[in-house]
Order: structure tokens, then sequence, then C-alpha cells
């Protein structure tokens, strides 16, 4: 302990932020630590990237030299094999596909990137066209907003790269008979923040592939990520193919301190604004990270109340996509100095240059510290992670085991592809797709052709497959492949659209009677319409208050998949619905937590979904006579 608090104090010699921090007595400052730059410099000369015209191009915008580790991707992918690239954020990932599918389509060939979002694939779209454009090839962003002649000339063949995100992608393969012609002619297909597609989206991502290679069998597949513990493993298992692994570099920052801050004479949230107003008054750049809406949008409401709520501003889902822009072209010209977050901002958008990351709840996993670290210091000045903790069990933990959370290495990542729920989804658009015979299928999709031969939703004749009628009502209404995509809309009463909220978490939110906060402006909902999937609102001057939805959660086990026991307590995994039902809500002070009333609904709200969970049967407790 003594020989940590040194090492602090080395630190904040002739550093003002870690000064100002230790002389703060309402929190212990538990660990900080010092991460250099690696001090990786790229050195293959890209005079060595073919054809000459691509090489010229890469001088003319001031890149001279590539990392040894962007010069093995090209060469991996301009020899036509299947590459996961991962490497720190910021150091190079994108340029370490860009070069190689661009020397390939000036071959003729047409290339798809697909990102995790349809904001983020219309944000790299510049970045593709200053190096694509002066070679005379075309890019072009295909989403739910591209206008009908770029379409068809992505149909057409006429744009040499086209941006997507996995929703399109999913939704024009199983609707737009063009658009499966264009994917049967792609040479590449690469798929940028792989990290993200973990467990249910990467299950999702697993049959998309499968999806493409059946109209496509000559097609290829690169990938890039942050680091994660097994990416040759997890993308072999995607793909279905052997794949090359290239590891980059973790970062090329000038310095980047880490610090876990515990509070002691004050709450969380007011820690989190305490270090938004240093950040303001120090002239920093910051980003604070949290994992819900709720969150964030009450730390705005007391930072507007700390008087710098002008420098401010929210950035998450529920945004309308116009708000979201505006916050991050804010940022970027330096008009905000804070950005409070979800994981939007996680992946790779360009807001420009952060001194200042604040994690006011702890990541779920250390690959996402590793993402949110990675936003900051990227013009290689002196930059400062700030992990706060709570009063929670892993907060203590890790308050006296600083090092093991620090210490850790990225999880390795993992898919289902035997979830009966999304192969279901998938299988029912292969058959839309294109013709599917039962002799082409694993013996798994032969047993779920069955139970949709059951269930009336595809009929078999000798070994085709094909859809009933029922079965195409099915698929036609597959446009979404995370979340479950079922939102309400959130309208003002007499005007226009404010935003959305995901299904089930809308119900306790919007409910009738709630403070609805959204990008720091406070509503009052008057009404919940969830058979026409709308809320309306008003807007409502009720800074210091909020309201907790009053809710049950009702589990019912459908079917069980596997059982089992741990230490004699019986484990089920198991299809579930779930049913929520809010019947009522308090009105609480912000300020001071206090309960100002307790109201019931004249009518509870309920909404039923399905899942699959972890259900724990916990022995009964039997007491001595």
């Amino acid at each position: 302990m003594k020989s940590r608090r040194l090492a602090i104090l080395e630190l904040a010699r002739n550093d003002e932020v870690l000064s100002r921090l230790i002389a703060d007595s309402n929190h212990q400052l538990i660990y900080a630590m010092a991460e250099r730059g690696s001090g990786v410099e790229p050195s293959v000369d890209v005079g060595n990237v073919k054809p000459v015209q691509l090489a010229e191009v890469l001088r003319s915008m001031g890149i001279g030299k590539l990392y040894e580790y962007q010069y093995r991707a090209y060469l991996e992918i301009t020899g036509g094999r299947n590459v996961i690239i991962t490497s720190g954020t910021g150091t190079g990932k994108t340029e370490a596909f860009i070069v190689p599918i661009l020397a390939r389509a000036l071959g003729g060939r047409r290339e798809v990137v697909v990102y995790p979002t349809k904001a983020l694939a219309r944000d790299q779209e510049s970045r593709f066209r200053a190096l694509a454009e002066p070679l005379g090839l075309r890019v072009a962003t295909y989403d739910a907003d591209t206008p009908p002649e770029v379409r068809r000339g992505v149909y057409g063949g006429d744009y040499a790269l086209v941006l997507t995100n996995p929703d399109m992608l999913n939704t024009a393969l199983v609707h737009v008979p063009a658009f499966r012609r264009f994917m049967s002619t792609v040479d590449y297909a690469v798929i940028d923040e792989v990290h993200v597609y973990n467990g249910v989206l990467g299950s999702h991502l697993h049959y998309l592939i499968r999806r493409i290679r059946r109209l496509n069998p000559g097609v290829r597949f690169a990938a890039a990520s942050a680091t994660i513990g097994n990416p040759a493993q997890y993308f072999e298992g995607l793909t279905e193919s052997p794949v090359v692994h290239i590891d980059g570099i973790r970062g090329v920052r000038g310095e980047l301190i880490h610090i876990m801050l515990r509070p002691i004479k004050r709450g969380k949230l007011q820690e989190v604004v305490n270090l938004v107003k240093l950040c303001v008054e120090l002239n920093k750049k910051c980003l604070v990270f949290a994992d819900s809406h709720w969150m964030v949008e009450v730390v705005k409401r007391m930072v507007n109340s700390a008087g710098v709520g002008d420098k401010v501003a929210v950035h998450r889902a529920g945004l309308r996509p116009d708000e979201r822009r505006r916050v991050e072209d804010m940022f970027k010209r330096g008009e905000l100095r804070v950005v409070l977050a979800t994981p939007t901002l996680e992946l790779g958008v360009d807001i420009g240059d952060a001194d200042f990351a604040v994690l006011a709840t702890n990541p779920p996993s250390f690959i996402k510290y590793l993402q949110r670290a990675g936003r900051v210091g990227r013009r290689g000045q002196r930059a400062y992670v700030v992990q706060v903790l709570g009063d929670d069990p892993m907060s203590t933990y890790y308050a006296s085991h600083p090092e093991e959370f620090y210490n850790r290495s990225p999880e390795p990542m993992f898919m289902e592809p035997n979830n009966d729920e999304i192969a279901t989804r998938h299988l029912l658009a292969m058959i839309k797709e294109s013709a599917v015979r039962l002799s082409e299928l694993d013996e798994y999709l032969r047993y779920l052709v069955g139970k949709l031969s059951n269930e009336g939703l595809v009929s078999v004749r000798g070994d085709r497959v094909f859809l009933t009628e029922n079965g195409l009502r099915a698929i036609n209404s597959f446009n979404v492949i995370r979340g479950n995509g079922d939102v309400v809309l959130i309208r003002r009463r007499g005007g226009g659209v404010v935003g959305y909220r995901e299904l089930p978490m809308a119900i306790r939110e919007l409910h009738p009677g709630a403070i609805y906060m959204h990008g720091g402006s406070t509503y009052r909902v008057l009404e919940l319409d969830l058979q026409r999937r709308r809320a309306i609102v008003t807007p409502e001057d009720s800074s210091d208050l909020v309201t907790k939805a009053l809710y049950n959660s009702n589990p019912t086990v459908v079917n069980v998949i596997a059982e089992s026991r741990y230490r004699g307590i019986p484990i089920r995994y198991a299809v579930l619905d779930i049913e929520e039902e809010v019947y009522g809500y308090v009105v609480k002070r912000m300020s001071g937590n206090e309960t100002l009333g307790e109201y019931r609904l004249s009518e509870p709200i309920r909404y039923r979904f399905r899942t699959k969970g972890i259900v724990l049967n916990m022995p009964p407790v039997q007491f001595s006579a």
C-alpha cells in the first residue's frame, strides 16, 4: 500500500490533474499507473504497395510508411486469404484493410465493409473517399437513408466500395433480389469492430456470413478488432474457414494515466460531476462513459445545476440521429468540453481528440475498458482514464486489489450457432434468398427444418425446402438483428418526434406520469399506447425531480434446453417468457433522494417477450425445531 502511494506521488509531480485529485479529501485515490506509448514507428516504405498509383495516393496523403503489421495485412489480403487484424485503438487498423482492398478493387473487383452501426459507416465514408476517389474508385454507403439513385448504382456495380451495417445487410439480402445479385459478385466482405459481435450478435453474424457464402462461394472475409482473447479461433468459428491472424500494436499514444478513485464523502454521481467540473476548469476535453441512459441523463441535470451544463451534452441511443451528430460535431469543434455517453461512443466514430475519460460504471469486460480508454490521447498528449468505483461488491473487491483490475487479459469471444431462435430466422431467410436443399444442410439445420415444417412455416418436397405463406409472413418481419426491434416512438403533444426507446425499458420510463429525460431536457409523459408503439410527452421543468417505476418481472419457463447442478443447486438453461408489469411509480427529489409520493396507474402496463436465461432453483431453507 505504501509503495502504491509513493508511485502515485511520483506520477503527480508537475501534473496538475493528479495533484488536484490527490488534494481532494472527498475521495480516495486508490491507484495511478502510467502506460507509455509503444514506441513502434512505421517502417515499411509504401513503395512496396502495388499498383504504383495506390502508393502515390498514400504518399500524397502523408502516408510514406506503413507499420509492419499493416504491410503483413496488405500481403495476406492481396493474397486472397481470410484475415483477422487485431491492434490497439488508434493504431491504424482501418488503413490495414483499406490499402489491400483498394489494391484489389483496382483490379475491377467489388468490396463491402460492414460496420456495427449506420452512424459509424456514415462517419467512415469520407475516409474511404479520400483514398478511393483519386484512384477513380467510387464509394457508397448503403443503408436505410441511401437515395434510390445510389441504390441502383450499388446494384449495378457502379461502386467499388460499399459501406453498410448488419441490419441493412440482413434486410436487403431478404427483400432485394438486386442486392443479392450484387453480393454474389463481391470479392471481400470486411467486418470492422468485430469485437462488438459477442454472444447473440456473434450468432447473427455467423449466419449472415453463411447466407453471403451461399450466394457467393468464392467470397473472402476480413475483420478488424481491438484486442480480444481468441481472435483466430473466434473468426474461424464465425466464417467456418481457416484464417490468418495479424497481431498489431497496443498503442502509439504519448502517455496514458490510468486512475482508480473511490468516493468516500460524496456519492458516485457527485464524484463524476466533480470530475466533469475539473475537466471544464482545466480546459480538458472529456468523455464520460456509463452503461445506462438514466445515469448519463441524471449526471447532465446535475452538471446543469453545478453551472457548467452549457459545456456538457448527452450522447446515447434513443436520441435522434441529428441530435447525436450535432453533439459529435460540437465536441470536435471544441464548443463542448464534455460528452456524457453510453456505449454509443465506444466505437470509432470520429469525435476528434479527447484528453480525459471518466468511467462512471465498471465496464462489463476488460475489452470494453480498453476500448473506452483508447478514445483518449490520440494526438500523443498525456491523457487520463479515471475509473470511479461504487459501493457494489465488485468495486469493493477492486478497491483492495486494483492491480487485478488492470492486469487482466482481454476476454475470449463466444457465439452459439445452435441458437434455435436466431438460426430459425436465418434459415427462413436462406430459403427465401435462394433454393435450399436438405442435402446441403448440416444436422442441426435439418432438425430446424423439421420443426418449421411442423409449425407450418416450410414445406419439404423431396430434397427441396420451400416457404409457406406463413413462413413468408414470418420472414417479412425479420428486419433487425440487434435487440428485439420493438421500439416506442416518443412524440411531443401536437408536435414532432423527440426520440425513441426500446421495449421493455420503455414501459418503465414512459408510463403515464413519468418524468422522461432526453438529452438534458425533461418531459412529462401524458400517454403510452403500446398497441401503436407511441408515447406522448410534454416539456416540463422538473430539474430536481425523478420518477422510478414500480414493476414486477414474471418469468415462465417455456422449454428447458439443458440442466445441471452446481454445488447441489439445480441449474436450468431455458427458453423463458418474461412478462413485465408496471403498476405505479414513485416521485423522488434528485438532490436528496427524498420520496415525495407514490402513485398507482389506473391500469397496469404489461409487455411480454421471449428470451433465454439461467433458472436457479434454490433449495428450501429448513429451520431446526
